[in-house]
C-alpha cells in the first residue's frame, strides 16, 4: 500500500504514477505486507519527499531535498534503497537476524541491480518546540534498537528492552550509548 501526501502544493496525477512506479520496483525487495508513507513538502529551495516503509512496527526512511520535484523523489527513492542495502547486508551477509526475521528473509533473494506513526505539527508557547509525535515503544534488543535507529535516520531511539523497561539508544562519537527510564 502506497500513501501520498502533498503539503504545500497540490500534487498532479502524473507525479502520483511516477512515485507509485519507482516504489513498485522497490517493492518486490519487501514482505508483501509493508506499506509505504511519502510525505513531498514544498520548501523555501524547492521540495523535500520522505519515504518511509513500515512493516510491523519497524520502519526505513528514505529523504532527499532538491529544487525541483522529479529529482527529489529519484534521490530519497535511491537513499531508501541504500539503506535497504544496508539492512541487506546487516542480516544476511553477518548472519545477525535479530526480531525482524522476515525482513531478513525478503532479502535474501535481493538484487542489487534492482533499480510512522503519522504526526501532527503542534505549535507550543515555547519556540524550542515545534513538533509533538506520539509512540508506542515495541519490545527488542539493544541491537534490533541500533538498527532501527539507523535505518530511520535518527540519532537517537526509544524502545522497550526485553525486561520491560524503557530505554533510549543514542549516537555518540564513538558507538552507542543507553539511557534506561526508572
Amino acid at each position: 500500500m502506497i500513501n501520498i501526501t502533498a503539503r504545500g502544493f497540490d500534487l498532479l496525477q502524473g507525479t502520483k504514477d511516477g512515485i507509485e512506479s519507482e516504489l513498485m520496483r522497490i517493492e518486490k525487495m519487501l514482505p508483501k505486507n509493508a506499506s509505504f508513507d511519502v510525505t513531498l513538502s514544498k520548501t523555501k529551495d524547492g521540495y523535500k519527499c520522505d519515504i518511509t516503509v513500515v512493516h510491523i512496527g519497524s520502519f526505513i526512511r528514505g529523504e532527499a531535498v532538491a529544487a525541483r520535484i522529479e529529482p527529489v523523489i529519484d534521490l530519497a527513492v535511491d537513499d531508501l534503497k541504500r539503506k535497504l542495502r544496508k539492512l541487506k547486508t546487516y542480516f544476511v551477509d553477518k548472519k545477525r537476524k535479530g526480531g525482524i526475521d522476515e525482513i531478513a528473509t525478503a532479502f535474501e533473494d535481493f538484487d542489487d541491480d534492482v533499480s510512522m506513526d503519522d504526526f501532527d505539527e503542534v505549535y507550543f508557547d515555547s519556540v524550542d518546540v515545534t513538533r509533538k509525535k506520539t509512540i508506542t515503544p515495541n519490545i527488542m534488543t539493544d541491537d534490533e534498537a541500533i538498527v532501527q535507529m539507523e535505518m530511520l535516520g535518527h540519532s537517537f531511539f526509544v524502545y522497550l528492552g526485553i525486561d520491560g523497561e524503557t530505554k533510549i539508544i543514542y549516537k555518540r562519537k564513538k558507538g552507542y550509548g543507553v539511557l534506561v527510564c526508572e
